[in-house]
């Protein structure tokens, strides 16, 4: 039997005590190596203090088998318009053609125009 392929992926987030600018891009890829499974990059919105917002899709750009993304990685980027301090928490589902799903999470990060790129495990 054929192994499940990505067929949905999407992130919702958390902001704690430090919002995201309305001029600040998000980018969130999903990734193993140097495949590109699945991305978005927005702007969103300001997201407040203390604030939840998503889910937002992400584009499926190579529909990648479960069992190839159980060992992948969710990278976080932000592109700022001057600075910006962000400390959140998110929420990755990766969701399969069988119905199975992989999440990825953390929580109390802080990204700013100098430290703008963190990445993170999938389960």
């Amino acid at each position: 039997m054929a192994s499940p392929t990505l067929v949905n992926a999407n992130i919702t987030f958390h902001t704690n005590d430090e919002d995201k600018d309305d001029d600040t891009v998000v980018s969130v890829t999903e990734r193993k190596g140097g495949t590109i499974a699945a991305q978005v990059s927005d702007r969103f919105q300001h997201f407040n203090d203390h604030s939840d917002a998503g889910p937002f899709d992400l584009v499926i750009n190579n529909p990648l088998t479960r069992d190839v993304l159980k060992t992948g990685k969710v990278e976080l980027l932000i592109s700022p318009n001057g600075n910006d301090t962000w400390r959140f928490n998110f929420f990755v589902d990766l969701r399969f053609s069988d119905g199975s799903h992989l999440f990825a999470r953390a929580s109390r990060l802080q990204l700013t125009q100098n430290f703008n790129l963190c990445d993170f495990g999938i389960e």
